[in-house]
């Protein structure tokens, strides 16, 4: 796969250069391991793919440099687009503009509120569960994993369920097509433009008539005495479409996988349910899937990378959350770990605001599925095989 770093291309101001792409796929957990191997060898080094980008491999660094906005700003979270054509709000927003939207933002993704979600959350996961229970086995990605925090947030943005099957085939086209299957990105566009047009008709709809939901209820902030335009409205959509439909389903996926593979370790939360939670923050960390990228303000060094202003630095979150400098036995999932001290949902201002409602997801998931296919195994004869940009499992079938 294409994140081999077997000899360098060249150098870049002293630092060794690969034709690094972290586009392709690979075997399960390959990513995750290779990380682990090019934080061991190196602080930092610079890709020549496209324009080139740095990529920051030491893990300390990695989240002093998501807790620097200043220096490292998110008007741009893709390392291969510095200048992107799609904003995502508030997230490609930088302080002081962020902090006003995640004050907006924030009662509705508290504590209590996401406390107070919990039965109707239990409920969906339990009836979507019912359903294939019975049989002998199923493909538990797209019967669950996907399904499931997709349909939870369709009804806290007050969406239509009946376009569950159209999201989740946009989802596929946006975020799951690998590059060998869409090389010159026309597939993600025309799905994005779908995406467009139908949160523009969504928020048409609501400016004729308000509803009950999150997106109605954002229509009526304002910011700095001003209401939010419908460019900006549409901009906050897209980001609540990407956040909610993708990271939460890939973390069903690595736990459902992996109590699949651990029998022992799903006999523990069987035996006791209490376990759970340290188990989904241990899943969280051991299997990082997020490799988030910043646009530098000024010259700077990290990592040993000397960056100039405008250029962009990845910072993959794997390389912080399976550090051995600061977790004992770091790829491994510790059920009674007591240093649950990830940063699974970023740092710094611009940690997941969901993360809450995630947890939550999460911890019912593995809760009622345990509750009702205890003794589960893979299904012979697949291949395991993950994206790359986001490591989510393409295909899991599980048998029980």
């Amino acid at each position: 796969m294409s994140m081999t770093l077997d000899e360098p291309d060249g150098t870049y101001d002293g630092l060794p250069a690969y034709y690094f792409d972290n586009r392709l796929g690979g075997p399960v957990l390959s990513h995750q391991e290779r990380w682990d191997e090019m934080a061991g060898t190196h602080s930092g080094f610079r890709s020549t793919v496209a324009r080139g980008f740095w990529v920051v491999t030491d893990g300390p660094a990695v989240q002093r440099a998501l807790q620097d906005w200043r220096t490292f700003s998110n008007k741009s979270v893709t390392a291969l687009d510095p200048d992107p054509k799609f904003l995502w709000i508030p997230e490609m927003l930088d302080p002081p503009v962020h902090s006003v939207w995640r004050r907006l933002l924030g009662r509705y993704f508290s504590p209590g509120t996401v406390a107070a979600m919990e039965p109707e959350v239990r409920r969906i996961a339990a009836e979507m569960i019912d359903e294939f229970k019975d049989r002998d086995g199923a493909e538990v990605l797209d019967g669950f994993a996907r399904r499931f925090p997709t349909l939870v947030f369709m009804r806290l943005m007050g969406l239509p369920e009946e376009d569950l099957p159209t999201f989740l085939a946009w989802t596929r086209e946006l975020l799951h097509l690998s590059h060998g299957e869409d090389p010159d990105g026309a597939r993600r566009l025309s799905a994005m433009r779908e995406v467009s047009a139908y949160f523009d008709e969504q928020i048409a709809l609501r400016r004729r008539t308000a509803r009950d939901d999150l997106l109605s209820h954002a229509m009526t902030w304002t910011i700095d005495g001003e209401p939010i335009d419908d460019r900006d409205m549409h901009a906050f959509c897209v980001l609540m479409f990407q956040a909610g439909f993708d990271t939460v389903p890939i973390s069903i996926g690595w736990a459902l996988y992996h109590f699949a593979t651990h029998p022992r370790q799903r006999a523990e939360i069987l035996a006791d349910p209490s376990l759970i939670p340290t188990g989904v923050e241990e899943i969280l960390r051991v299997y990082s899937f997020v490799v988030p990228a910043r646009k530098a303000t000024k010259d700077v060094e990290i990592g040993g990378c000397p960056v100039r202003e405008g250029e962009m630095v990845m910072l993959p979150l794997a390389v912080t959350n399976r550090d051995p400098g600061r977790y004992e036995n770091p790829g491994e999932v510790d059920l009674h770990r007591r240093a649950t001290n990830h940063i699974a949902f970023g740092s710094g201002p611009h940690r997941c605001l969901g993360s809450h409602l995630a947890r939550l997801e999460l911890n019912v998931a593995i809760e009622e599925w345990h509750r009702r296919i205890p003794d589960h195994r893979l299904a012979p004869g697949q291949e395991l095989w993950q994206h790359g940009n986001m490591y989510g499992i393409k295909s899991l079938r599980l048998e029980w």
